[in-house]
């Protein structure tokens, strides 16, 4: 058994392979991304490596990791996230898997320079948990996992029919390259106090930006106050093509949560959910927008450029953010029709590495994840 470092040759291949481990939970979800497995890894980072697992030939596994610059503890930190870890069901490429992963851990903090790894999970998903979380053999040759924050995943899809705008004169602009020194500096501060963030500065911010295919200044939505300040900016964005989301089958609470968003979408109160594949036999994509770089001073805010992402937003598209369990401020409006999902970023570390500082109880702060890369 080999294991190898992908390349972009086998993409294709590797498209394929993802497509036949699709995220369990609420909605079985497959993954496309066809046009480019990298893609996504990409528009993070130019650091990324991709390790594939094959027997005879053929592909039974990989693992991604992702090194980008956050801060971290208060200071810049290159760190690796792992994503996308698909094995096969065979036990024998479980086992030779559990021998690589520390080896490989090792291997990407030395060519990429990675300080820490984190990984992102689901805390719906039991049977990862199971496995990664709480291994049954503490004496196996893999990491440990130690909770490090958690965060909700927030998607809405209408209003109720009493709901209205707290702010509706609230000025709300798209940006332009005039509000640009405005723009990172609101960032910029607003990202001061949480873990993990990625912009801290205008060569940080405009690095990103410039990563992010499909993305573009104009695509933030800003709110100003009387003085022309900043006080509340989002950026909406689809994935549409680089990664799509195929709904395989519903859940009979997922079930009924469509077919009451089908019954409001009646009255013009919300947006549907797209048909499984298991009762239509056709691959239709769930339609949504992400909200990146998502900050607000307060509320009233935050709920004012909700209202104007979702008018501006298609009519069969929904949004899609991440709420941090510590953020009060960011939970779904009560007069918004909302699901939330629940995930955890772990820290990874060997068995014979002591645990750092940041992970001390008394580290407070908030964490920042973009939508996109907490799946």
């Amino acid at each position: 058994m080999n294991l190898e470092i992908a390349s972009p040759e086998h993409s294709r291949q590797l498209v394929e392979f993802y497509k036949g481990f699709p995220l369990k939970g609420l909605v079985e979800l497959k993954v496309d991304r066809d046009g480019d497995f990298f893609a996504p890894y990409s528009i993070q980072s130019d650091k990324h490596l991709t390790y594939m697992l094959k027997e005879d030939g053929q592909l039974e596994g990989t693992a991604s990791f992702v090194v980008r610059d956050v801060m971290l503890d208060g200071r810049p930190t290159s760190v690796a996230f792992g994503r996308d870890l698909r094995i096969s069901s065979n036990r024998k490429v479980i086992l030779e898997w559990s021998q690589h992963f520390l080896p490989v851990m090792q291997e990407v903090g030395r060519t990429l320079g990675a300080q820490y790894f984190f990984s992102v999970m689901s805390m719906s998903d039991a049977q990862a948990l199971n496995a990664f979380v709480r291994p049954r053999n503490m004496k196996r040759p893999l990491p440990r996992y130690y909770l490090f924050r958690r965060f909700n995943v927030v998607s809405l899809h209408g209003r109720m029919p009493w709901a209205q705008n707290p702010l509706p004169h609230l000025r709300i602009r798209r940006a332009t390259p005039a509000h640009l020194d405005a723009l990172i500096y609101y960032i910029s501060q607003q990202s001061a106090s949480k873990e993990l963030a990625t912009v801290w500065d205008t060569t940080s911010f405009n690095e990103k930006l410039e990563r992010w295919k499909g993305l573009k200044l104009e695509d933030f939505l800003i709110a100003l106050d009387s003085k022309d300040n900043i006080i509340g900016c989002v950026a909406p964005w689809s994935s549409g093509g680089l990664q799509d989301f195929i709904p395989m089958e519903y859940s009979l609470r997922a079930h009924n949560f469509r077919q009451f968003l089908k019954f409001g979408k009646t009255f013009g109160w919300t947006r549907t959910l797209t048909k499984p594949y298991s009762r239509v036999k056709i691959e239709g994509t769930l339609n949504f927008k992400y909200l990146n770089f998502l900050f607000a001073d307060n509320e009233d805010i935050f709920a004012s450029l909700l209202w104007r992402a979702y008018d501006d937003a298609e009519e069969n598209e929904f949004l899609l953010y991440t709420q941090p369990r510590a953020d009060i401020m960011y939970r779904s409006p009560l007069n918004w029709i909302s699901a939330k999902m629940p995930y955890g970023v772990y820290l990874l570390l060997p068995p014979d590495q002591t645990t750092p500082s940041f992970l001390n109880p008394r580290n407070e702060k908030s964490l920042e994840i973009e939508p996109f890369f907490a799946f």
